[in-house]
């Protein structure tokens, strides 16, 4: 999906929110939201993607609650009916302190972070492409709202490809389990951003992950991270880069 440009943000609008998503939602925008957690303004929030500004059809509703020891609701309406509600049991926003919640939309689902970290990920439940609406309510005050088009390709430019090596090793006298893991191989060669994936067999001596993609031309940084989630196993990740321009 191409874009034609990214749409100006809205900046420290009131509470509550409704204002038009320029082109409506599309594969690869990515909406980011700033903001701060009022303590004053009740336990809730929601955020609120649907078709025009009636909410009797909501494509995707994000609801944290800071009940019952906090969690968030996600959901969707159509035709004034809610489906069945999905739970994520733990609270990533803390009452009194700023936060950035981004969505990414893609052809599958909305891929949620909410300050930097991977928090849920969203089926559609409806075509994403009849939402032109994005509504806020409840207990925060914004600061800023963005729009970013990752797929944004200037005319006649270029893309830059590269190959990275992540070449994994233990710190000095200290053993790494190396299992015997056969070559991984993902079955399509395009995946939406960011990408978050296990890595089969875990970490060891002598793995390599090779990564290969094109850098878009308005790209200002690129990365990668691998996270270990449970290990008592020290290891280092030394990454090296090789960016032939096209």
């Amino acid at each position: 999906m191409a874009f034609s440009g990214s749409q100006p943000p809205y900046l420290s609008p009131g509470i509550p929110f409704s204002g038009k998503i320029q082109g409506g939602l599309q594969d690869g925008l990515n909406i980011t939201i700033k903001g701060t957690i009022l303590y004053c303004s009740g336990t809730r929030f929601a955020v609120n993607f649907h078709s025009g500004y009636s909410d009797n059809d909501i494509a995707f509703h994000f609801n944290p609650r800071f009940e019952e020891g906090g969690y968030v609701v996600c959901n969707t309406k159509q035709n004034g009916s809610w489906g069945p509600e999905e739970r994520k049991m733990h609270m990533p926003f803390q009452m009194g302190n700023p936060f950035e919640l981004c969505f990414l939309v893609d052809s599958w689902d909305f891929k949620v972070t909410v300050n930097g970290n991977h928090f849920v990920q969203y089926s559609h439940r409806v075509p994403f492409h009849h939402v032109d609406t994005l509504s806020i309510t409840g207990a925060v005050q914004l600061s800023y709202i963005g729009f970013q088009s990752t797929g944004i390709w200037p005319v006649n430019s270029a893309p830059i490809t590269q190959t990275v090596i992540h070449t994994v090793q233990s710190s000095p006298g200290r053993p790494f389990p190396n299992p015997v893991v056969p070559p991984m191989a993902y079955p399509t060669s395009v995946y939406p951003m960011p990408f978050f994936t296990s890595i089969p067999g875990g970490l060891h001596p002598s793995k390599s992950i090779f990564v290969s993609g094109a850098v878009l031309p308005t790209a200002q940084r690129c990365g990668s991270r691998v996270k270990a989630m449970a290990s008592r196993w020290p290891w280092t990740v030394s990454t090296c880069w090789n960016t032939p321009t096209a």
